[in-house]
């Protein structure tokens, strides 16, 4: 068995996506953007490669000798200020230099007083990058709030002086590129205020911002913070699109991997099925494009048939593999009807062969399903079970008898967990 794991792209050499051109055009106009600061959305769904995108351009700017910074924003998501650790994980690079060590503290600590008007206190330590120690923050929040005029001349100055600094690490024609992954697995709250934090104190520096997120999500987003203000107005105002047009400059949204990149970057997963053309095809229908999602399911699969070659002591027959396969596409996708099988596990076979009446003779559909349970009746007006049931003609899967189907779904629960877990 050999699973996939999740880890992002890295190298151009691992580009089994093929990112690569994408990455260049990207790359090339970014080079030439000016005047700075320029924010670049790097839009896609869950699951399908942005955080390897990503990767694989900060390693060209690494052959560049550009600065680089990467922010994965959920990990202070709801423990401190999102958009305040952002600002002290760029502080926490400058403080590196010893020519900036003193003006990056005295930034951090302007950006701590902001993040204490917001309500966060001393969890401000978490957030900060190591640029301001925990156990100083109690004493140095008792000494701004004693210098709170001063405290508001420093905020005053922050945007500027904050662009003073990173000029200063990049040099005057030099660019800070910001890497923010995962923005979209943050409360929406946090999200938010990371994108307005942006225009708010960064609008004046020497950076390219990369944010990686899923736009209907950013969409849910904005209409989730304006509420009742955006009531009544046009679509096109409501949408994800609409608000970001004030922040991204340059959109880009990722390519679609194609199933066929997929299937040659999975096989080897799945040795049993990798020149199986029934059996991908089956995935597409069933699972789509989604590489992450596809990735997982072809783990839980090996993982199945591995559990089955130990119990029985050889490799389980290739219509049994196919049926596991089926059994487990149930449980992702289907799941009422994987629970109506542990129950009924006759209704596999008993619904196959309605769905192919049905279609043959199609007048007759009441008659077909006679006698029905009042659980199983309900499937039959579920078109993607039909198609799904049925895919592949006479070359389809074919259900397993009663005792196959427990034995099987028992071995699902083993390598997959109970049937409330995905």
């Amino acid at each position: 068995m050999r699973p996939l794991t999740d880890n992002p792209i890295t190298r151009p050499e691992d580009d089994v996506f093929h990112f690569e051109p994408y990455v260049t055009v990207l790359h090339e106009a970014v080079a030439q953007a000016t005047p700075l600061p320029l924010t670049v959305g790097v839009f896609g769904s869950w699951g399908t490669g942005k955080s390897s995108f990503l990767r694989l351009w900060e390693q060209r700017f690494a052959t560049e000798d550009v600065r680089t910074i990467w922010f994965n924003p959920w990990k202070y998501d709801q423990k401190v200020e999102v958009w305040a650790a952002l600002l002290h994980t760029i502080l926490a690079e400058l403080e590196k230099e010893e020519k900036l060590r003193d003006k990056a503290r005295r930034l951090a600590k302007a950006a701590t007083w902001l993040s204490v008007r917001a309500g966060l206190g001393a969890a401000t330590a978490l957030g900060t990058g190591g640029v301001i120690k925990g156990e100083a923050v109690d004493q140095m929040l008792q000494d701004i709030s004693a210098r709170d005029s001063e405290q508001y001349r420093q905020i005053n100055r922050f945007e500027s002086d904050f662009a003073a600094a990173v000029k200063e690490f990049v040099s005057t024609d030099g660019r800070l590129v910001v890497f923010v992954d995962d923005l979209d697995r943050c409360t929406p709250e946090s999200a938010m205020t990371v994108l307005e934090s942006l225009k708010l104190f960064l609008a004046e520096t020497r950076c390219v911002f990369v944010l990686a997120l899923d736009l209907d999500v950013l969409a849910a987003v904005a209409t989730n913070k304006f509420g009742d203000a955006l009531k009544g107005a046009p679509s096109e105002v409501v949408s994800g699109m609409a608000y970001l047009d004030k922040i991204v400059q340059l959109p880009f949204f990722l390519p679609d991997v194609g199933f066929d990149t997929l299937r040659a970057a999975y096989a080897a997963a799945v040795p049993e099925f990798a020149d199986l053309d029934f059996f991908w095809e089956l995935l597409q229908s069933a699972l789509g494009g989604n590489p992450r999602r596809l990735k997982r399911y072809l783990n839980v699969l090996s993982m199945a048939l591995a559990v089955t070659r130990s119990q029985n002591g050889r490799a389980p027959s290739h219509a049994s593999g196919l049926q596991l396969a089926m059994l487990l596409i149930f449980r992702l996708r289907h799941r009422d009807f994987f629970h109506l099988l542990a129950a009924e596990p006759d209704s596999w076979h008993i619904l196959t062969n309605y769905f192919e009446r049905a279609q043959a003779e199609p007048r007759n559909v009441e008659a077909h399903r006679a006698g029905f349970s009042t659980r199983l009746r309900v499937f039959t007006e579920d078109a993607s079970l039909e198609k799904l049931l049925t895919h592949g003609g006479p070359q389809r899967v074919h259900p397993p008898d009663r005792a196959e189907v427990l034995a099987m779904i028992s071995t699902l629960r083993t390598t997959t967990g109970p049937d409330g877990t995905a």
